[in-house]
C-alpha cells in the first residue's frame, strides 16, 4: 500500500507552541500474512461429519508490517502480530479455549520523546476461557483469565511499561430464537513496575478497575436488532482519587438486505489512561456497509465523543501536568473513515482507505525541551489515505 499521513506525530500545529511544525509524509506499507486453521463446520460438509465435531480446533496466524516514511523523523521499521488459538472440545456444551497473542507496533503515537524517538511497543497476552451451556445453548456462560505484558522499547516511554491481569465472566439466557438476556463482568488489575516520580512525566499508579453490566441483545424482526447494556464501573488506585459511575451501551442495527447493513449507537465507558489514571467516554457512532455485485465492498463509519480524564498530575503526585495549573482535562474527539475494496478476481483485490481523527481540547502541557519549558497544546488533527493491492491464496 502507498499512503499519506498529514500529522505523523499527533502535533497540534498551534502557532507559537512547542510542536507548531507538524510533520507529514508519504508512507509505504507492505504486510504479508499467513493463516492456518483446522476445518470449520462449513468446510466439513453436511450430514454425519458435520454432526460429529472434532475434539480440537486450531487457528493460528502471523503477519509483519513494514513501514517506510519518506519525509519525516519517523524511522523505517517492522511491526508484527502472532495469534494462536486452540479450542478443546469445540461446538459442545463445554469447551476450553487457550490463546496467545503477540503484537509489535512501531508507528508514532505521540510527539517525539525527550531522549529518543523509538516508538516500538511490544504487547503479549496469554490466557484461557471456559465456555459452558445447555445442549441447545438456551443458557450459556463463560469465565476467562488473561495476562498482558505491555513494553515500550524506547527509553523515553519505558516509564509506562505495565502488567495487566484481566478476569472476565458472563452469562446469556436465550428466551426467543434470536434474543437473549446478557450479563458480563470485567476486572483489571494493572501495575506499573517502572513508574517514574519525575515532575516531567505523568503520574502512573497501580490500580483495580471493575465493570459489571446487564442487558439485552436481540433481533426483533428480520431487519432490526438491538443491543442495550447498562451497569456500573469503579476504579481503585494506590494514589489519587477513586472512580465510580454508570456505564452502558445502546446500539440499533438495521439489515436492509443480505448485503447492506447500518448501525447507530451510543457508548458510555471507562478506560485506563496514561494521563490522569483513567478517562470516561460518552461517544455516539454510526457505521454503514454494503457489498455490491459480490465484488465491490464499501464501508463508512464515524463517531464523536466527550472524553473526561482524571486529575492530570505529574509523577511526583503534586505537580499539575497543565501549563495553567488546572487538573481537569476534557476532550472532544471526532473520527471518520471510508473503506472500499474491489475484488478483480478471487485471489486479487484493490483497496482504498481515507480517515480523519481530530482531538479538540484547551488543555496545554508544560513540556521540557532541553533546558527550557514550553507550552504544548494537546489538541491535534490527522488525515490518512491509503491505496493498495491485496493478493490472496
Amino acid at each position: 500500500e502507498i499512503g499519506y499521513d498529514s500529522n505523523v506525530f499527533y502535533s497540534s500545529g498551534t502557532e507559537g507552541s512547542a510542536d507548531a511544525n507538524t510533520q507529514s509524509s508519504a508512507i509505504l506499507r507492505v504486510t504479508p500474512h499467513l493463516l492456518v486453521s483446522t476445518l470449520g463446520p462449513e468446510r466439513r460438509g453436511e450430514g454425519a461429519r458435520r454432526g460429529n465435531p472434532p475434539s480440537i480446533a486450531f487457528r493460528g496466524g502471523v503477519s509483519a508490517s513494514l513501514y517506510h516514511y519518506f519525509a519525516t523523523d519517523a524511522e523505517t521499521n517492522v511491526g508484527g502480530d502472532l495469534d494462536l488459538r486452540l479450542i478443546i472440545n469445540p461446538e459442545r456444551p463445554f469447551q476450553l479455549t487457550l490463546f496467545e497473542n503477540f503484537g509489535r507496533t512501531i508507528r508514532p503515537f505521540t510527539e517525539q520523546g525527550a531522549i529518543d524517538s523509538n516508538y516500538a511497543r511490544d504487547q503479549n497476552t496469554v490466557g484461557a476461557r471456559a465456555d459452558f451451556g445447555t445442549r441447545g445453548q438456551i443458557f450459556k456462560g463463560w469465565l476467562g483469565y488473561s495476562f498482558n505484558i505491555d513494553i515500550f522499547e524506547g527509553e523515553s516511554f519505558d516509564f509506562a511499561n505495565n502488567l495487566d491481569h484481566h478476569i472476565t465472566a458472563g452469562t446469556a439466557w436465550r428466551f426467543f430464537p434470536n434474543t437473549a438476556l446478557l450479563y458480563d463482568f470485567d476486572l483489571n488489575i494493572t501495575t506499573y513496575p517502572n513508574a517514574d516520580a519525575s515532575p516531567s512525566r505523568p503520574l502512573l499508579v497501580d490500580q483495580y478497575r471493575l465493570r459489571s453490566r446487564v442487558g439485552l441483545n436481540g433481533a426483533f424482526t428480520t431487519r432490526f436488532s438491538l443491543l442495550a447494556m447498562v451497569g456500573y464501573a469503579a476504579g481503585f488506585y494506590s494514589a489519587g482519587s477513586e472512580y465510580d459511575d454508570l456505564v452502558g451501551q445502546l446500539e440499533a442495527r438495521f439489515q436492509f438486505s443480505p448485503t447492506t447493513r447500518f448501525a447507530l449507537g451510543f457508548d458510555r465507558d471507562y478506560h485506563k489512561s496514561y494521563v490522569g489514571s483513567y478517562f470516561r467516554t460518552n461517544r455516539g457512532y454510526a457505521n454503514f456497509q454494503v457489498l455490491m455485485g459480490g465484488a465491490f465492498l464499501l464501508g463508512i463509519e464515524g463517531g464523536v465523543g466527550l472524553y473526561d480524564f482524571g486529575a492530570a498530575l505529574a509523577g511526583d503526585g503534586a505537580t499539575p501536568l497543565s501549563a495553567d495549573g488546572t487538573l481537569d482535562r476534557s476532550d472532544v474527539r471526532a473520527s471518520a473513515e471510508i473503506f472500499a475494496e474491489y475484488r478483480i478476481a478471487d485471489w486479487l483485490g484493490l483497496n482504498a482507505t481515507a480517515s480523519y481523527t481530530g482531538d479538540f481540547t484547551d488543555f496545554n502541557y508544560n513540556r521540557v525541551i532541553g533546558m527550557t519549558t514550553e507550552i504544548d497544546p494537546a489538541d491535534y488533527s490527522k488525515l490518512e489515505a491509503w491505496f493498495g493491492v491485496r493478493a490472496f491464496y
